[in-house]
Order: C-alpha cells, then sequence, then structure tokens
C-alpha cells in the first residue's frame, strides 16, 4: 500500500499514568550507539590498543554484548574527535580567511530537512515507502529510549479502522487482520490468518489521553522492514510486498511476455548447441587493426535449469592488435591471452543436490581435475512467476544495498524510468482466438514524452522534455512478440542507439527467436575510433538422454577451497 499524507488524529483513550517506559523487543534505539555501559567501560580502559596485560585477562570475562556496547562507545568516542577536528578547522580557517570553511552544522541539517519537506522539521519523522507520513498534532516522538508513534495515526494511514472499547485499542481490516492493545498492558498482539501474535513492547506511553507504541512493534505487526537514520532522525518502513505489487500493476504486458517465453517443459531434457563471435577492428591513420573471439558451447540441461551439464570453448585470434593494444600488457597478460585460444571449461550442476562442478583446461596442472562446490540443495521456486516487481524488490531489498530506507525510494524512481519505456501504455496488444501479439515501438521523443508524463523531467511538460531531449541520443527501439495461449512462440527486438558529436557512435542490437531457437547480432562504431560486432545463435532440441551433473566415479575430484589455496588465490 503506497500512503499520501495522511492527517490522522489520535483516540482520546484513559491508561494508566505511565511514570516508566521501559523498552522491550523490537525497539528502534535513538541514544548513542553503545549506551551508557559501553561508555562506562571505554571510560575505565581507554582504547583496546592501549591495554594492559591485566586489563586484557579481565576482558576476558565480558559478554559479547558488553564487548559490543564498548565498541559501540569507542566509535562514538571517535567520532566526537573527527567532529571536535571540524570545528577547530573551521575556526582557525575563519580567523586566518575571514570567512568559514563550510556553514554551521545546524544550518545544513534545517536545509536538508527543508529539502525532505517533513511534516516535522525539528522532530522524528517516518517515512513508509517513500512517502512522509503525516499524523497531525500526534508527532512521532523518542521517550526513554524508544521511538514511538500514535496507535490510532499509524494504523489508520495504514487502512485499519481503529475502535476503543472496554478499555481495549483495536485496529481492524476488512480481510479480518485485528491488531490490539489493551489499557496498561504491555503486550501487543495481533493475527496472521489464524495464527495469533504477540510481542512486549514495555508499559505503554500516554500523553494528553493518547496513546503510543514504539514503531519498530508496530512496524512488525504489518510485516515492514524497519531502518533508522540517526544523522537525520529519521525512521524508514518499506512494505516490500506493496512495492511490487505496485510495480508489477504498470507492467502486466511486459510480465505476461516474461512467463510465456519459457519455451522448456520443466522435466524435459534438451540438447543445445551455442556458438557467440565477437570481431573487433581499430581504426589508425595508415591500417586498421583486428581481432577476434569466439565461444562455443554443446550440452544437456533440464528445462527447469536445474540440472546441467555444459562445456565451452574459447577461441582468441588477437590478429594485427596483437602488435598494437595488446603489446602494452604485462608479460603474464600477454601469455594468458595465448593460452586462452582454445581454452576449454565444463560445467555440471545438480540443484536438487546442491552440488556444482567445473573442470578448466586452464591452469594447465588443473585441466583433468574437477572443482567441487557441494552445499545445500537450492530451493525450488519454479511456482514462482518471474515478474519486473520481482526481479526490482530482489534487487533493492538485498543487504547492504541502499540502506537507511532508500531501497524503496531508488526502486520507485527505477520502475519509473522502466516504465517510460516498457510500461503498458506504450504496448499495443492484439488478441485473435488463442493467439495474442504484443507490438512495442519507442523512439527518444515517444521516451521523453512519457518520462515528462511521469514526473521524470523537471518541469515534466511536454515541451520540456522535448527540449531537453534535444542533445540526447537519437533512439529507436521496437519489439514484437507473438503468444500461442500461454506459450511465447515466436519475438523480433530491434535497437538503434545513434550519438552525434565531435566522435559520433552507433550501436545496434537485433535479437530473433523461434520457439527453443534464437539468433542475434550486435554492432558498435565510432566513426574515427573502430567497430565491434557481434553475433549469437542457440539452437535447443528435446532428448531422450541423461544428464550426467557429477563426475564420473574414477574423475579425480578436489573441493574448492583446495583448488584456490594450491593456486595462491587465498
Amino acid at each position: 500500500m503506497l500512503l499520501g499524507m495522511v492527517p490522522a488524529q489520535a483516540a482520546a483513550v484513559a491508561v494508566p499514568d505511565v511514570t516508566d517506559a521501559l523498552g522491550g523487543t523490537g525497539v528502534v534505539v535513538v541514544e548513542a550507539q553503545g549506551g551508557a555501559d559501553g561508555q562506562a567501560l571505554f571510560d575505565a580502559y581507554g582504547p583496546w590498543n592501549t591495554w594492559t596485560e591485566e586489563q586484557r585477562r579481565e576482558a576476558a570475562g565480558w559478554s559479547e554484548d558488553a564487548w559490543w556496547s564498548y565498541w559501540g562507545a569507542y566509535e562514538s568516542h571517535a567520532w566526537a574527535l573527527v567532529d571536535q577536528y571540524d570545528t577547530d578547522l573551521n575556526g582557525w580557517y575563519t580567523d586566518y580567511y575571514g570567512e568559514p570553511l563550510w556553514g554551521d552544522e545546524d544550518s545544513y541539517l534545517d536545509e536538508l530537512r527543508e529539502e525532505l519537506g517533513l511534516p516535522y522539521p525539528d522532530g522524528i519523522n517516518v517515512n513508509w515507502n517513500g512517502t512522509w507520513m503525516d499524523f497531525g498534532s500526534c508527532a512521532p516522538r523518542a521517550v526513554s529510549g524508544r521511538t514511538l508513534v500514535p496507535f490510532r495515526g499509524f494504523y489508520e494511514a495504514a487502512g485499519a479502522k481503529v475502535s476503543y472499547e472496554k478499555g481495549t485499542l483495536t485496529a481492524a481490516w476488512e480481510d479480518g487482520t485485528t491488531v490490539t492493545l489493551a489499557a496498561g498492558d504491555t503486550v501487543l498482539r495481533w493475527n496472521q490468518g489464524e495464527k495469533l501474535l504477540e510481542e512486549a513492547i514495555g508499559e505503554p506511553y500516554a500523553e494528553d489521553g493518547r496513546v503510543y507504541l514504539p514503531v519498530r512493534a508496530a512496524a512488525r505487526t504489518l510485516g515492514l522492514e524497519v531502518e533508522w537514520d540517526d544523522y537525520l532522525s529519521l525512521v524508514y518502513l518499506t512494505d516490500w510486498e506493496s512495492l511490487r505489487e505496485e510495480v508489477d500493476s504498470h507492467f502486466t504486458h511486459l510480465n505476461a511476455l516474461l512467463a510465456a517465453a519459457s519455451a522448456y517443459e520443466a522435466d524435459t531434457v534438451y540438447e543445445s548447441e551455442t556458438s557467440f563471435q565477437l570481431s573487433g577492428t581499430l581504426y589508425g591513420e595508415k591500417k586498421h587493426d583486428t581481432a577476434s573471439l569466439a565461444l562455443t558451447g554443446e550440452g544437456l540441461y533440464r528445462g527447469d535449469g536445474r540440472a546441467v551439464d555444459a562445456s565451452i570453448t574459447l577461441d582468441l585470434d588477437a590478429g594485427g592488435m596483437e602488435e598494437t593494444l595488446f603489446s602494452q600488457l604485462p608479460d603474464q597478460a600477454a601469455d594468458l591471452l595465448q593460452q586462452l585460444s582454445g581454452a576449454r571449461l565444463e560445467v555440471r550442476m545438480d540443484a536438487d543436490e546442491g552440488n556444482l562442478y567445473f573442470r578448466s583446461s586452464l591452469p594447465e596442472a588443473y585441466q583433468d581435475t574437477w572443482v567441487a562446490l557441494e552445499g545445500d540443495p537450492l530451493p525450488d521456486v519454479a511456482g514462482e512467476p518471474l515478474t519486473i516487481g520481482t526481479l526490482l524488490t530482489t534487487f533493492y531489498q538485498s543487504d547492504g544495498l541502499y540502506s537507511y530506507g532508500y531501497g524503496a525510494a531508488a526502486l520507485q524512481e527505477s520502475s519509473l524510468w522502466l516504465q517510460a519505456l516498457l510500461g503498458d501504455e506504450n504496448f499495443r496488444v492484439t488478441r485473435s482466438g488463442e493467439r495474442t501479439v504484443y507490438t512495442l515501438e519507442q523512439t527518444t521523443l515517444t521516451i521523453g514524452k512519457r518520462a515528462g508524463e511521469l514526473g521524470l523531467l523537471e518541469e515534466g511538460s511536454l515541451l520540456d522534455a522535448l527540449s531537453a531531449l534535444g542533445s540526447a541520443p537519437d533512439v529507436s527501439f521496437s519489439l514484437r512478440a507473438e503468444c500461442s495461449g500461454e506459450k511465447l512462440t515466436s519475438a523480433a527486438l530491434d535497437l538503434r542507439i545513434q550519438a552525434e558529436g565531435t566522435n559520433p557512435v552507433e550501436f545496434t542490437l537485433t535479437a530473433r527467436r523461434d520457439g527453443q531457437n534464437a539468433e542475434g547480432t550486435l554492432a558498435l562504431a565510432g566513426r574515427y575510433l573502430g567497430r565491434v560486432d557481434g553475433a549469437w545463435k542457440v539452437d535447443s532440441v528435446p532428448t531422450q538422454a541423461a544428464i550426467p551433473t557429477a563426475p564420473g566415479e574414477k574423475d579425480e575430484v578436489i573441493p574448492l577451497w583446495t583448488w584456490l589455496e594450491e593456486l595462491d588465490l587465498i
């Protein structure tokens, strides 16, 4: 669910006086990392590198929590030194040069918070899927190390009907989901279908007859991801499932094609031959140097992709570039390029067992040895359809990517640009019986117009969009796909990008698919630099052959880590 700026007033509920709001499970801590205990340890022991042997023996009995509290206080101390350095440097710079090196930190924060359009510029703010939540006069607050939000305001913004009866606050949705908090109770209760869940939240907090609860606990009842930005005092809540649904609502045609593109039966074994050729020419004043590369592959694979036996061979001809570009390479790299011609890689995989094996002609000492990466069986996700929403949410939800709540905003912006190019509004769909034809035609002007309509260009108007694209590359893109029932029978894609300027460049790409076979070409040409041409082809046919997914009984097999150690790679 995507929220607007939702004004929400909290209920007037009589609750017992609250004198001690203790933090419970799942709180957002807004005090300095490490806490008072960690600061006491750091004050007593100082930086770790200065410890005496006696101090190290004493610390050997610390708990894991005590250790991390110490390191949190140590980090706070380090940042305090940095902050003091910045303050001193700025003061000296002002005295020496007559003006500050940088502006006041508080002023900068005020400007940044104003640019973000926060409902509460001087306090704590909550962002849900890229939208700031407005609770009216019931602003989020920090109390005893907890970040709190109003019960009524939060759940009404989430689409619930909130009521108070016989000392219990209840948030209820039409699907039967409820969240309840009894007056004076320290436990928040909710249901997921027939499953009842609860969480200790500490003593409830009330102000002016309005009940507040920890934002992390409130978010957990709705399955939201929670992140805290300590610098700006912001809470980011992300509902990845609703984001996925929102994205997919704009790509029903493209998702239908993705679903239809699987022309392979899951339990059928296919024999495949693949080829890829790439050649390049470097333009010179007096002569042109060329080089070429070819990859050929063959093998067996199961239609669901969970069992594979394949081999790939590389052929490299450095040609005239061996004396120009490649001659500048270090001797080891040049030797490797020569060895690559004729190099071969074999791969066998069994996802049901969680095993992957490979054997390569390089390095020569191990060309007859299989390297094993053995683990747990990989989950079978065949029942989950591949969609644009799934791809984007999986990417932006990855650990470490776009932390501090930026994942939702980045996903939404990426989705809009993709929508400008491949959204439902760009497709023309015709149906006749079991036959469905999808057609899409795009140019720089049509993409610019759609981007303007979606607010991706500064002013958003068509005139401004076309003006902004005046110096942009000339793009021509077309896609035609035909389906019979729920299977893709044929597809054709053509892309051309041409950039003018002091060194004009043109890129073209074509792809054709007919049933289980596909082929395509690419070309990149710079008028004064050179060109690269490529072509690929894939042919697959069903077969009754069995797939060998592991080395033979007499083959030599070593673990991956042993192989890496023996090659001094780790």
